[in-house]
């Protein structure tokens, strides 16, 4: 493993990769929740139990260590409180749903926890790395094929049981899109193209030197009537090249500030001259220029409707998890933040 990756790095990107994600079971976190010990267990330290199932600190430690890790430094103990209070009831409702999918026989097939735990593992550099991860967190791959199971189980669950037959007809879009219409307004953009010669902050002079004599060059070329996506298919180094520098939809206030001044004053279908950014030397063109306005409703009408399908399965799922709460013997035994 690369030294650099090593440390608080490495950490967090374990967390990340280690905590379940329940696939919007809840808008929660979950820990690297191993399989419970069985209940009554006294060796383990407990920080809650459900139904007599026990929930680990070391589970709990590390799920407050996700959900803290990035915060402003100046949160305090006050903050961190209320992120452990939040972290321990978010595991006693994955808890809760995993109880009740137990219940109903909820299985999945061990070829489908194989391709989740195989694509965990391919996200890693190496096999070797992941099982350092793994290591390094206390988990074994059994541990972890197991969390993987739960997980996959209590997602099952809740799609078949809680909120399948979720629809958002035509007519809930369209009345969301005309009801909200202040997050329907898409801000201006331009479409852009650029030729582009990398050069980095770090470059020496000979190196700033030759990569202005290219891009002065191509720009000669694009000034003599050259076609700028074969150019740019020819020369340039950004990632667009290939679809002839094509790089899509430039939205106003989200790129390049050098890039920007001048994409967003330059008329369409002609080149500018050189412009150097952070990642190096440009001649950009654009194309269709889209004003300020209200986004039309066949763009935005299936981004609504996930957003409707998404509200609808949250509140499905808290409802029914508040229930499981009223009918559940919940003991808490919160460690203090200090």
């Amino acid at each position: 493993m690369h030294p650099h990756l090593r440390g608080p790095r490495l950490r967090a990107r374990a967390l990340r990769l280690l905590v379940p994600a329940l696939s919007g079971v809840l808008l929660a976190i979950g820990a690297p929740g191993l399989a419970a010990p069985p209940a009554g267990d006294s060796r383990a330290d407990v920080v809650a139990k459900v139904n007599g199932r026990p929930i680990l600190r070391r589970d709990f430690e590390l799920a407050v260590q996700l959900q803290f890790r990035g915060r402003r430094a100046g949160g305090g103990l006050k903050e961190l409180q209320a992120v452990r209070e939040k972290v321990l009831e978010r595991l006693i409702e994955n808890e809760l749903l995993y109880q009740k999918a137990a219940k109903a026989d909820a299985t999945v097939p061990d070829g489908l926890i194989e391709e989740e735990f195989g694509r965990m593992r391919d996200s890693f550099p190496s096999a070797a790395e992941f099982a350092d991860v793994l290591r390094e967190n206390g988990v074994s791959e059994t541990e972890f094929r197991e969390q993987l199971k739960r997980t996959l189980i209590v997602t099952r669950f809740v799609n078949g049981e809680i909120t399948g037959g979720l629809a958002a007809t035509d007519e809930d879009v369209r009345r969301y899109y005309d009801q909200n219409p202040a997050e329907m307004v898409r801000p201006e953009a331009v479409r852009l193209s650029q030729i582009v010669v990398r050069l980095t902050p770090a470059a020496t002079q000979a190196q700033r030197t030759a990569a202005r004599q290219k891009i002065e060059a191509i720009l000669k070329e694009v000034r003599a009537g050259g076609d700028f996506a074969q150019l740019a298919r020819r020369h340039s180094e950004g990632a667009e090249a290939a679809a002839g520098g094509d790089a899509g939809l430039l939205i106003k206030g989200k790129g390049p500030p050098a890039i920007e001044r001048v994409a967003f004053s330059l008329q369409p279908g002609l080149a500018s001259d050189v412009i150097e950014s952070r990642l190096g030397l440009h001649i950009i063109k654009v194309g269709e220029r889209r004003p300020e306005g209200p986004a039309p409703f066949d763009e935005v009408k299936e981004a609504i409707r996930v957003r409707l399908l998404a509200r609808e399965r949250e509140a499905r799922i808290r409802t029914y998890v508040d229930r499981l709460k009223e009918q559940a013997k919940v003991e808490r035994h919160l460690p203090s933040a200090s």
